[in-house]
This record gives structure tokens, C-alpha cells and sequence, in this order.
């Protein structure tokens, strides 16, 4: 990041956050102070890494304290933060689903699908302590698939038969169901009503031994 990005990154912080005067001079104050600091540690081009990293470190502490001052003088600021945040975390997870379709094809584990992202999140939300039977029974793994929903099987290395998974998908309602095949009985959790289940699953689970 060069002086110019850095200095207006810390300039809008404190001018978006200030509410009254008062308050505005307290934060301009505090943002010149930390773009100041910041200029003059990287315009010594012979400084080292370390002390840059210190620096920069230290500016972005001080901002998050001022930052954090100002919505708790000001709780209608922090109401209208915390509004936007969860607004866009919507949006985010929304635009995650409808992303989604695009992957069909795409190994789970090549787009972090268990990782990270909105389907991770309802995962771990769903399967809690199961997560890591869930992922254990993955490793052997489909690609995404789509027959009117998103759907992935899976199975634990060596142990197809008796340690399996699947995963079925609904980006339109964003839900999700999971079936967990733990030493050949199955056990079903699902976010809400029971999905279609496309005869690939249909397959796998005819082929349960016992």
C-alpha cells in the first residue's frame, strides 16, 4: 500500500465515524497522527521489515481503537454499523448460493466448499461434532453434481459400503441436508424440509451393506 492509499484509508475511517465536531477534530487528530507516522517510516526506503511491520501495526491498532471509541460514544452509530455489516454478510452469503451453480463440475475440495464460505458455515452449523465424520466420509469424493438440485457422495478411503456421505444442496432456499453413513446405518440431518434426492444418492444408498 503506498502513502497516498494509506493516508486516505485512515482519513475516510475517522471522517465516515465522527458524528459530532468534537468528535470529528479528536478523530482527524488521531488519523493525522497515525498517516504521519506512517509516512515517515516508509519514507526511510533503509528501514527494516520488521520496524515497517511494527509501524504499520501500530497505525492500525490506533485507528481501531479510535474506531471503536467513537461507535461507543455514539450508540445510533454503532445500531447503523452493525445494520450495514449484517446487510452485507446477507448479500455475501446470498451471492455464495447462487455461485454455486457455476462450480458443478468442480471437486469440493478444489473450491473449499467444506472451508470456508456459506455452504461451511451451514455445515458446521447443521452437523456440529459430526463435521469431522462428515468430512472424514468425504475423502473419497464426487464432484459437484446437479439433477434438479446440487448434490456430492462421498466415502472414507477404503470403506465404501460401510463409511459414506452425501451432500444435497437447494441454492434457491439455501438449504441443505446431509446424510451420514457411519458403520453402514444411515443418519439424516437436514436445515429444513427433506430435499429431492437425485438417483446417483438413490444409487449409493441401495448399495448400504446389511
Amino acid at each position: 500500500m503506498n502513502k497516498s492509499h494509506l493516508a486516505t484509508l485512515l482519513a475516510s475511517l475517522f471522517a465516515v465515524t465522527a458524528c459530532t465536531q468534537q468528535q470529528s477534530d479528536t478523530a482527524q487528530q488521531a488519523a493525522s497522527a497515525a498517516i504521519s507516522t506512517a509516512h515517515a517510516t516508509l519514507g526511510d526506503a533503509s528501514a527494516p521489515l520488521a520496524t515497517l511491520r511494527q509501524q504499520a501495526s501500530a497505525a492500525a491498532g490506533e485507528a481501531r481503537q479510535q474506531a471503536a471509541k467513537l461507535v461507543a460514544d455514539n450508540p445510533a452509530l454503532g445500531l447503523a454499523v452493525s445494520a450495514v455489516q449484517q446487510g452485507m454478510g446477507k448479500a455475501t452469503n446470498a451471492l455464495q448460493w447462487q455461485q454455486l451453480e457455476a462450480k458443478v463440475g468442480s471437486y469440493p475440495a478444489d473450491i473449499g466448499l467444506y472451508q470456508q464460505g456459506a455452504v461451511a458455515e451451514a455445515l458446521r452449523q447443521l452437523l456440529g461434532k459430526k463435521m469431522s465424520v462428515f468430512l472424514q466420509n468425504m475423502q473419497v469424493s464426487s464432484p459437484l453434481g446437479k439433477d434438479q438440485l446440487l448434490f456430492v457422495s462421498g466415502n472414507k478411503a477404503h470403506q465404501g459400503g460401510e463409511e459414506m456421505a452425501y451432500l444435497l444442496l437447494d441454492p434457491a432456499s439455501k438449504q441443505l441436508e446431509v446424510g451420514l453413513v457411519e458403520q453402514g446405518r444411515l443418519h439424516v440431518y437436514r436445515s429444513g424440509p427433506p430435499l429431492y434426492r437425485p438417483a446417483e444418492i438413490n444409487t449409493m444408498l441401495g448399495n448400504l451393506t446389511g
